[in-house]
């Protein structure tokens, strides 16, 4: 075993953040946050833990006086071992921004494909120094795959491609601390769903559900929509619950309370929600329609599967209503909040799961 370096031992666990589109609602509300930190963090600003704070992205003209004011700019490494330096330096009492490149000034809700590279470009780098830095945690703020795809980028979205990354199979789990949903595929055609719900592995499931349980102690059980109205009316218009049926039966037998296939038009309400702390999804739609329904913006993104914490806002780059300067800052809020609370515990139970 290599032994800790001095700037190792006393240096914070960074909460890493990729700036995401920058001309998005995502990168706005962090900008509000950070200059009314006083307001949103008031016990953090007196301690150590707000320097946790590490920033990937470029640096916009309009932006550089907020940066210059509210973080301590340095250029960008993939180091470890430079950014325990830096968070080991108590000389260094604001936030790190690793700045990746200078351009021109933009203007918030004008994003194009351009912006959009840059942000996809933010996320690479920040995942590299996430990979690298293992007691590190990544809040990664909204980008357009729509246009980051127009810019000649494959890009899926940002779970599919820390899967690869981590080499991990991954599910998206929207958390709230009244309800959470796991959808079981994710960015793909519906038409694909039935097909690929049978490619789920059920012991990775498994895997993740152990993950999620060991960190939020749910003390509710765990129900299991079912694909087809009626979950099938017993085959009559499809089959696809007799998969959810042996996932349920070989869930239970690993010890985990799950309910299921539940007729998914009535998991949602408010009587049957008070049984259950999490709810899975056969599909995007299907859970995360609901779940914005009912939590709003007060929800998170987060990735089980990875060795350490990812968590985003459960929004997009909502470029209108960036433009009208008319974000609401919820979303970006609890996703900071979250890797404050979760991070170390998320770390120490993936280690043993």
């Amino acid at each position: 075993m290599v032994n800790p370096t001095a700037a190792q031992k006393h240096a914070l666990h960074p909460i890493l953040v990729s700036q995401g589109d920058a001309a998005g609602a995502g990168w706005f509300a962090f900008k509000e946050i950070i200059a009314q930190k006083a307001k949103y963090f008031p016990k953090l600003t007196r301690d150590a833990s707000f320097r946790r704070i590490v920033v990937v992205g470029d640096i916009y003209e309009n932006d550089a006086p907020f940066l210059s004011k509210n973080f301590h700019v340095v250029d960008f490494t993939a180091k470890s071992d430079a950014l325990d330096a830096l968070l080991a330096d108590k000389k260094i009492r604001k936030p790190i921004f690793f700045a990746l490149k200078k351009n021109k000034a933009i203007e918030p809700g004008s994003g194009n494909a351009l912006i959009a590279l840059r942000s996809f470009h933010a996320f690479q780098a920040a995942m590299k120094l996430f990979r690298a830095h293992g007691n590190s945690s990544l809040v990664t703020l909204p980008v357009s795959k729509e246009l980051i795809m127009k810019a000649g980028v494959d890009f899926t979205g940002h779970t599919e491609e820390l899967a690869q990354a981590f080499n991990s199979k991954v599910f998206m789990c929207m958390y709230h601390p009244k309800f959470s949903v796991i959808p079981l595929t994710n960015h793909i055609a519906l038409a694909q769903v039935p097909r690929r719900l049978y490619e789920v592995s059920l012991e990775n499931l498994l895997l993740a559900l152990r993950q999620f349980t060991a960190i939020f102690k749910p003390k509710k059980r765990i129900a299991w929509c079912g694909l087809n109205p009626h979950s099938g009316e017993n085959g009559r218009i499809g089959t696809e619950e007799d998969f959810i049926r042996r996932g349920v039966a070989f869930l239970e037998k690993q010890s985990l309370a799950v309910d299921g296939p539940l007729s998914a038009d009535g998991v949602f309400t408010k009587r049957t929600l008070a049984e259950y702390s999490l709810v899975l999804a056969n599909y995007h739609d299907q859970g995360l329609i609901p779940f914005k329904a009912l939590v709003g913006m007060n929800g998170v993104n987060a990735t089980l599967g990875l060795p350490r914490l990812r968590v985003s806002p459960d929004h997009g780059t909502a470029f209108h209503q960036t433009a009208l300067k008319q974000v609401d800052t919820t979303g970006v809020l609890a996703s900071l909040n979250f890797a404050l609370r979760y991070a170390q515990p998320w770390q120490q139970v993936s280690a043993q799961v």
